[in-house]
C-alpha cells in the first residue's frame, strides 16, 4: 500500500472514530459540519475536503451533496471496501513486530503523559505481579483497561489523530505496519486488537517502572 493510500486511510480512521466509532460492516449516512469537524481534528477544513474527495475516489464514501459548510455522506459496507485496498498477506502476517513499530515511533504516543487509566491499571498489575509472579494472569486488566481508556471520546480521537500523524510521515517500513494497524482497528473489538493490546502494554510497563 502507497503512502497515499496509508495517508488516505489513516484519515479515513480519523474520521469514523469520530462520527460512529462502533459502526460495523453496514452501509449508512451521515451528515456533518465541516467546520465543527475540523475544530475536532483540528485539521484546515480546505485538508478535511481534500481528503473526502480522495475518499470517494477509494470508494470508501460517496459525498451525496454540500450544502451551507455541511457534507451529507455515504457509507457502503466499509470492511469490505477497506479489504480491496489492503492487501490480505498483510492481514494474515504476524504482527509481532507491533512492539518494534511503537518503540520506534514512541515519542508521537506520549507514553509518558499522565493518564489516570494508564496509572490505575498499572497499579492493578503490579500488585497482581507482585502477589503471583510473572506467571500472573493479567489478560482480564489488559481487556478493561483498553476499554475504559477507549470509552472516552478524547482518547478515542487522540490515538486516531496520532495515527493520521505517523501515516503522512511514514516510510516504506512504517506503510506495512499501518496498513495492519488501521485493518485491525477498524474491524476487530479493541481487546483483541494486537496493536492495541501491546499500546497499552507498552504504557502499563513505563508506568510501573515509576511505581
Amino acid at each position: 500500500m502507497n503512502k497515499n493510500i496509508s495517508e488516505d486511510i489513516a484519515f479515513f480512521n480519523l474520521l469514523k472514530g469520530l462520527i460512529a466509532p462502533k459502526l460495523g460492516n453496514e452501509t449508512f449516512n451521515y451528515n456533518l459540519s465541516i467546520s465543527d469537524l475540523s475544530n475536532k481534528m483540528e485539521i484546515d477544513i480546505k485538508i478535511i475536503s481534500k481528503f473526502l474527495k480522495k475518499l470517494q475516489g477509494n470508494g470508501l464514501v460517496e459525498i451525496l451533496k454540500e450544502v451551507d459548510g455541511s457534507v451529507y455522506l455515504h457509507f457502503e459496507k466499509t470492511h469490505d471496501k477497506l479489504l480491496e485496498i489492503i492487501s490480505i498477506d498483510a492481514v494474515e502476517e504476524e504482527i509481532s513486530h507491533m512492539s518494534d513499530f511503537i518503540k520506534k515511533k514512541i515519542a508521537y504516543f506520549h507514553i509518558n503523559d499522565s493518564n489516570t487509566f494508564i496509572t490505575q491499571y498499572a497499579l492493578e498489575i503490579k500488585i497482581l505481579l507482585d502477589e503471583k509472579g510473572p506467571d500472573a494472569d493479567i489478560s482480564d486488566i489488559i481487556s478493561r483497561g483498553i476499554k475504559d481508556i477507549l470509552s472516552e471520546e478524547k482518547n478515542r480521537t487522540l490515538l486516531n489523530k496520532t495515527i493520521f500523524e505517523i501515516a503522512k510521515k511514514a516510510d516504506d517500513d512504517d506503510l506495512k505496519i499501518l496498513e495492519e494497524i488501521i485493518y485491525y482497528k477498524l474491524n476487530l473489538p479493541v481487546e483483541e486488537n494486537p496493536f492495541l493490546v501491546t499500546l497499552f502494554l507498552t504504557a502499563i510497563s513505563y508506568k510501573i517502572q515509576y511505581l
